[in-house]
């Protein structure tokens, strides 16, 4: 049900406490791991050989089309959108469009920090540069984490967390991996860079807690432990 606000929330509500769940010890030790995931998926010949698998008999005419809904749904104009929704979340009215709006939001607040250092700190080519490697190379480039992967699963991933139980929601985790399979099928990233878009994407969002109806009754928002964190 769509809520007239009386009085303006501001647009940071519960920011620090979605910071303390993403900057735990907790969270940072989860990170790790994922980051040593995707140095064994590099460093084993993995990535390449999972690019190469996928261009022998995956991609076709038919991959690229759908390809190219994933990759829009990634783009960076979608922060726009999200900041958009949140605004008047917080300050015009308030319904279930712009609330999960507003968490895709906070979540691309918490989640892009970890994001953009991953992507610079760690370096990597892309599978279509001129000397294509998945390696490490440390502040060479910017291209070890997804951002396509990142942006493209945050919506789904809260969309998921508001269904619940619900029969949809295996569809809308599926949808999580939309995003960053393009960035595969189009020769952008590897497997493992597209793995670490995800897994920022999914601990970002368990960091904010978006419970859908549970929030719209002022249920309990706190992390989902079953959630990808």
């Amino acid at each position: 049900m769509s809520v007239l606000r009386s009085h303006p929330e501001p647009l940071f509500r519960g920011t620090g406490d979605h910071w303390r769940r993403q900057y735990s010890r907790r969270s940072f030790l989860k990170l790790g791991a994922a980051v040593a995931v995707a140095g064994a998926v590099i460093y084993s010949g993995a990535d390449q050989a999972a690019t190469r698998l996928h261009d022998e008999h995956v991609r076709s005419r038919s991959s690229d089309r759908l390809s190219r809904v994933g990759y829009e749904l990634g783009q960076r104009p979608w922060f726009l959108a999200w900041v958009g929704l949140a605004a008047i979340d917080a300050w015009v009215r308030s319904n279930a469009l712009t609330r999960w709006g507003r968490a895709n939001f906070e979540a691309m607040c918490v989640g892009l920090p970890i994001l953009w250092t991953l992507q610079r700190a760690l370096g990597a080519d892309r599978p279509s540069a001129d000397q294509p490697s998945p390696r490490w190379k440390p502040f060479a480039t910017e291209h070890a984490a997804s951002g396509h992967a990142f942006i493209g699963a945050v919506p789904w991933f809260n969309a998921a967390r508001a269904a619940g139980l619900h029969r949809w929601r295996p569809l809308l985790l599926m949808g999580t991996t939309l995003s960053g399979w393009s960035r595969l099928n189009d020769r952008k990233h590897y497997l493992s860079q597209v793995w670490l878009g995800w897994f920022i994407a999914g601990q970002a969002t368990n960091a904010v807690g978006y419970r859908g109806a549970a929030n719209e009754s002022g249920g309990d928002t706190a992390p989902d432990p079953k959630e990808p964190s």
